[in-house]
């Protein structure tokens, strides 16, 4: 394995470079050595300025007090150097997510005990078990406020082929629905 050169000699710059020069330095010289520019398909001289240009760019980031405690550090050091820090990846807050869905399902619970009777709403015309219907002079029924006189309530509702639980026929929906059983 071979010995790994001074970045700076690799880089063709001074020590006391700075981070501007150390960039314009490194892509003059990636524009020269790009394996795609050149005949060769692998350039090692490419690969060696690369990690030249690595391991100077992290001491260029670095603190001052760091960045010139790396420049004093000898090749054989250097070699071993490597300060980046892996990238994390952004977190998706599924902690919170949870928590506000617990708190929310909480509140619904909680209003609900304070929530009263749904109060009677008007007729719709949709009969349903428990609503209230009069019978017309056609035999059909048709729902009613509950508050009218001579309302029947409905106890159940039977496909229009089916008889009630009684044996009786039931009264015809008037929206053909099925037949109706009363009470």
């Amino acid at each position: 394995m071979s010995k790994q050169r001074d970045p700076y000699e690799v880089l063709g710059l001074p020590r006391s470079a700075s981070s501007a020069e150390i960039r314009e330095a490194y892509r003059r010289l990636a524009r020269e050595s790009h394996p795609d520019l050149s005949r060769d398909r692998y350039s090692d001289k490419m690969a060696e300025i690369n990690d030249a240009y690595r391991q100077l760019s992290v001491g260029a980031k670095a603190s001052d007090g760091l960045r010139s405690a790396t420049r004093n550090v000898n090749v054989a050091n250097t070699e071993n150097f490597s300060a980046t820090r892996p990238s994390r990846p952004v977190a998706f807050p599924w902690r919170g997510i949870v928590a506000a869905s617990v708190v929310g399902g909480g509140a619904i619970v909680a209003l609900s005990f304070f929530a009263g009777p749904d109060a009677d709403s008007p007729p719709d015309g949709i009969i349903q078990s428990g609503s209230c219907v009069q019978i017309n002079e056609s035999l059909l029924a048709i729902e009613v406020s509950c508050e009218e006189p001579d309302h029947s309530v409905v106890s159940q509702l039977v496909p229009l082929d089916a008889r009630c639980a009684d044996g009786s026929n039931g009264y015809l929906d008037r929206l053909g629905m099925g037949r109706v059983c009363l009470d």
